[in-house]
């Protein structure tokens, strides 16, 4: 009865009585159910019967009265504690209840309250800067110069990873946040006056949130922005250059002899960042090239033509190595074209049609035929 499908309910009870039968003359379950190809685990379930319900037992884990009352007594304590806080308290007092308890006894009671939680950031819509010198990021590092603690200020783009200017300097204060923000502003040819100038990412230290910084930025019209506390990830391409330059240069050149010298290695690293280093963020192009192009859709397009031409060249390559690759056609000469094939026997009927019925026709004799003749006289 196996692959039969679902047997009727007279079908199921007739199979029950057959095997009590059976059973009554001594043959086992498993024969009987064997040679009517039913499965034990059905014949039990038919047998206990679909329509039973398992008898309703007390979970093991219900509150009891006092563990109720200790609950209600730490929530009318401690409104605003969650269940969470509520089992704490109850474990300073020596009785565990897990946490799911507690949210189920509350919840039955309606004192869950609603909160909002913190919206997930990767749902949130963000800020994509699509053009250079809409948001610049500035930030400082140690480094040393003649065994003495100086500093590398720097101004990057966050569009093209430019570094719009840079300083090294003994010590930072607002006057060089200042001072830095001007030198960028210049060698990107943005006049003070103008009415759109780029916004400045910048941490919490003392020189950016200074009464000097904040009242220079409000006179230029400027936007000043401030990362969050504790939160590296808000001005990530300042924090990303730094690791870079730190890994690739001051940290393989440790110390400065002097000033000069610290110029010139940091203002050559920075030279081969701009126009030989690729930019993985960049699509691997140069923090230059996408600074002077300044538009997304035309690095794609230009990076789709690209590869484009690489495929085609692959392509082409390799069909000329296939046709080097094939032997020449039999009969032919390299580099001579196809030979022409000619039948033989193509007029063969019409010479035999011109010749008497008792003539004889003599083919030419052949060096092969001579080879043939001299080899059967041996």
């Amino acid at each position: 009865m196996r692959g039969r499908g679902r047997l009727m309910e007279q079908q199921k009870q007739a199979i029950v009585e057959l095997v009590v039968s059976h059973r009554e003359h001594g043959r086992r379950v498993g024969e009987v159910l064997g040679s009517a190809g039913v499965a034990r685990s059905s014949y039990y379930r038919w047998k206990k019967g679909n329509g039973e319900k398992k008898a309703e037992r007390q979970s093991s884990y219900e509150l009891t009265v006092e563990e109720r009352s200790l609950i209600d007594e730490v929530k009318g304590q401690y409104p605003e504690y969650r269940h969470r806080r509520v089992q704490g308290m109850l474990q300073q007092r020596g009785v565990y209840l897990s946490a799911s308890v507690i949210y189920g006894h509350l919840k039955a009671q309606g004192q869950i309250e609603p909160y909002e939680r913190r919206a997930a950031p990767w749902k949130s819509p963000r800020y994509e800067v699509w053009q250079r010198n809409l948001m610049w990021g500035s930030d400082w590092t140690k480094l040393s110069v003649g065994a003495v603690r100086w500093y590398l200020l720097t101004v990057i783009d966050f569009f093209s990873r430019w570094i719009i200017a840079w300083e090294v300097v003994p010590t930072v204060n607002a006057g060089h946040v200042k001072a830095i923000y001007r030198a960028g502003l210049k060698s990107q040819g943005i006049s003070v006056r103008s009415q759109t100038k780029p916004e400045l990412r910048v941490d919490r230290g003392s020189p950016n949130t200074s009464g000097i910084t904040q009242e220079f930025f409000d006179t230029l019209a400027a936007d000043l922005s401030f990362a969050r506390v504790r939160r590296p990830t808000d001005n990530a391409l300042t924090e990303r250059f730094y690791g870079s330059i730190k890994q690739e240069e001051i940290y393989l050149v440790g110390n400065y002899p002097d000033e000069i010298s610290a110029r010139e290695e940091i203002g050559r690293y920075i030279e081969r960042y701009h126009h030989h280093r690729p930019h993985q963020s960049l699509m691997n192009f140069t923090p230059a090239h996408v600074h002077e192009v300044n538009n997304k859709s035309r690095l794609m397009a230009e990076l789709k033509e690209m590869k484009r031409k690489t495929r085609e060249k692959r392509k082409a390559y390799w069909v000329t190595q296939q046709k080097l690759s094939q032997p020449p056609p039999a009969g032919g000469c390299p580099d001579k074209g196809h030979s022409e094939i000619v039948n033989p026997g193509a007029n063969t009927e019409a010479v035999f049609q011109h010749q008497p019925p008792d003539s004889q026709i003599e083919s030419p004799t052949t060096k092969n035929d001579s080879l043939v003749d001299s080899i059967l006289s041996h």
